[in-house]
């Protein structure tokens, strides 16, 4: 029965041994589960939805092998709404059979009903052969617009090799997406997909019942072998003292009895020499210690390595529940752009712009400004290459985002933001125009938007900026950038993740309508704070007033008639001709961007003194010398916020950016 124990202990724990180490090996399967894409013709785009990655478990990854290759993440709606005007392919997974199937996406056009599919087609080592329209799609088609640096991209990788000779590299994207969101794989744009593609599934190599089953291994191991000492033990021990001491296994409890008999016999006086004459007692007793010491250490070495990884055993405890993405109320449009993606847009904005600064290169801005915002730094790069003198420079904008941000809740386009972010050092000097024999004063911005100062010329103000993309094909655009008055607190507004709406010109439940008040602060601008659209303004901290418009207009005749000269000053103003921007905080308000056109008039009158045309004037007019008439215009970006009309307060100017953009004879 001794045996029987030992032995059933000895089987039972080489197969939890077995069982053990071939959870490791030839019971762990396989390390990826991959699956080739083709798509069955020339189309350069191929979505696969995160519903169908989520069809085979592990962690998935896009691995796309050539030049050019190229992937990225978006929102479902946005990359349907980017490869909408190409043909694509649409993937499924077919996780039974482990395929890939695909779907050719007509390309849509303005005339045509929303696009259909072409029948899906799977790889070609199992699929039968694609239908005719998906493998003979013409490359036109398949053409369109390179994906690389969308701002409808979460995430994007890729390989750039167009032109460089050097061996095809593979581009290997793990893609984590959450439900709404897709994956887009395409080349140039141009070029068809690339042909080595497929998804990897890579899979969970954790067996977190190895280490049970091979320490239980072990403790059974070293269970058997003690009962299988023992069996013997008592075998021999059956035989009698003589036979029982002899051989090459001494008995067990003869072993533990000789030690206690050392240990008696250390308090006694030294042993005989006859006794220190016969130590192959001794050493046998030695090696019997070894035998069975060198497996127990060997079981404690591999039990103790086992515990070196966590994939080993089983994780116990509660596990956190799984992350919930909120979904947006019925009825609600989502918040396209999130944190990540706007961090991305301002920081190439400042890019963008600070190298346009640098080289004084208008061009440049084409690739992130647009409308107003556009050609007054156009207009000041011009007057700046040609005056390096000139001391009106534009405040340099900043990736340092503040805390201040508003995105239009849509699904579809255009799309508004609205940001703030610091900027760093503008004007350092306010610029010369003191007006002699007949000369007028240059009429320019400043780095705060309004009339330099010695306290407030060196300073760096926070800015707004107000960012639209019109299509899924073109970037965000800043339309306006608009200095932030010092000492003013914007208003406030509804966090940005929640996302706000664009207001219609003519909503009615503000003090204002958003399409009038750039009509109403222009009117004020032109004739004074006398008139009745003075009264829907807090015109008790505003400074433009006092540096531009009527004022500015009579202090310059002032002068003029104090010289005795005939000339005659005016000055009109009117709103753009660029779209406003109103966007609800979400309080009952909105912040109202727009730009107000003031004309400088300046009339010889038919006297002998004529204004004149240098420097700034000359610089962006190319106009020289006496002119009968100068009409100077500069352009006020502004920004205001509007409340609503049960709210008690008046209309503030939050910020102003001005600058001359024209001059006219």
């Amino acid at each position: 029965m001794r045996y029987v124990l030992a032995i059933a202990a000895l089987v039972l724990s080489g197969v939890l041994l077995l069982l053990g180490i071939g959870q490791r090996t030839f019971l762990a399967g396989p390390s990826e589960i991959g699956i080739a894409i083709d798509t069955q013709s020339e189309t350069g785009f191929a979505v696969l939805d995160a519903g169908e990655l989520a069809k085979l478990p592990g962690q998935a990854n896009v691995v796309v092998r050539g030049a050019d290759a190229f992937v990225a993440t978006g929102a479902t709606r946005d990359v349907e709404a980017w490869t909408e005007p190409y043909s694509h392919a649409k993937l499924t997974v077919d996780a039974l059979g482990q395929r890939m199937l695909s779907a050719l996406v007509a390309p849509a056009t303005e005339d045509s009903t929303p696009t259909t599919a072409a029948p899906e087609t799977a790889a070609p080592e199992t699929a039968a052969p694609a239908d005719d329209t998906a493998a003979e799609a013409p490359m036109e088609d398949a053409a369109g617009l390179d994906p690389r640096g969308s701002d409808l991209w979460l995430s994007e990788r890729s390989i750039d090799e167009r032109g460089s000779g050097t061996e095809a590299q593979t581009l290997r994207v793990p893609v984590a997406l959450s439900e709404g969101q897709s994956v887009l794989i395409a080349s140039t744009g141009t070029d068809p997909l690339p042909a080595d593609a497929s998804v990897v599934w890579a899979q969970d190599r954790e067996t977190p019942w190895a280490g049970p089953l091979l320490v239980g291994g072990g403790l059974l191991a070293l269970a058997g072998g003690v009962l299988y000492l023992l069996a013997i033990d008592h075998d021999r021990r059956g035989l009698g003292p003589r036979r029982g001491r002899k051989g090459p296994l001494l008995g067990i409890r003869n072993l533990f009895g000789r030690r206690a008999h050392r240990s008696a016999s250390s308090t006694t006086p030294p042993a005989s020499p006859e006794a220190e004459a016969a130590p192959g007692r001794a050493t046998r007793s030695a090696r019997a210690t070894r035998r069975l010491a060198l497996p127990a250490l060997g079981l404690a070495v591999a039990v103790g390595l086992t515990g070196c990884s966590a994939s080993y055993w089983p994780a116990f405890g509660d596990e956190p529940a799984p992350e919930q993405t909120e979904e947006p109320a019925s009825g609600i449009a989502p918040v396209p752009v999130t944190e990540g993606q706007l961090d991305r847009i301002v920081a190439d904005v400042a890019a963008v712009s600070g190298e346009a600064d640098d080289s004084f290169d208008a061009a440049a801005l084409d690739a992130r400004f647009t409308g107003d915002a556009l050609e007054q730094r156009a207009a000041n790069y011009t007057i700046r290459a040609a005056m390096p003198e000139y001391g009106v420079i534009p405040p340099r904008i900043t990736d340092e985002a503040l805390d201040y941000e508003l995105v239009q809740s849509t699904e579809t386009w255009p799309r508004t933001v609205f940001v703030t972010v610091a900027s760093s050092s503008g004007a350092v000097e306010e610029p010369a125009g003191e007006e002699v024999d007949g000369e007028t004063p240059e009429i320019a911005g400043e780095a705060n938007g309004e009339a330099a100062t010695t306290e407030d010329s060196e300073s760096s103000p926070s800015l707004a900026l107000v960012l639209t993309q019109q299509n899924p094909h073109e970037n965000f655009h800043v339309s306006r950038v608009v200095a932030l008055r010092g000492g003013i607190s914007m208003p406030q507004a509804a966090p940005a993740e929640e996302g706000t709406a664009v207001l219609a010109g003519d909503t009615g439940t503000l003090v204002l309508q958003p399409d009038q008040v750039g009509a109403a602060y222009a009117a004020v601008l032109q004739n004074g704070t006398d008139i009745p659209e003075a009264e829907s303004f807090d015109l008790g901290t505003d400074t433009l007033l006092e540096n531009y418009g009527k004022a500015r207009a009579e202090q310059s005749q002032q002068q003029s008639d104090e010289k005795e000269q005939t000339m005659a000053f005016s000055v009109t103003a009117r709103q753009g001709d660029e779209p406003i921007t109103a966007l609800s905080t979400g309080t009952g308000g909105a912040l109202v961007a727009t730009t107000v056109i003031e004309e400088q008039v300046v009339d010889a009158a038919g006297g002998r003194y004529k204004p004149q045309a240098k420097d700034a004037v000359t610089a962006l007019s190319g106009l020289e010398g006496e002119q009968e008439r100068l009409v100077q215009q500069v352009a006020h970006q502004m920004l205001f916020y509007v409340p609503s009309k049960t709210d008690g307060s008046k209309i503030q100017l939050l910020g102003v950016t001005s600058e001359l953009v024209g001059v006219t004879n």
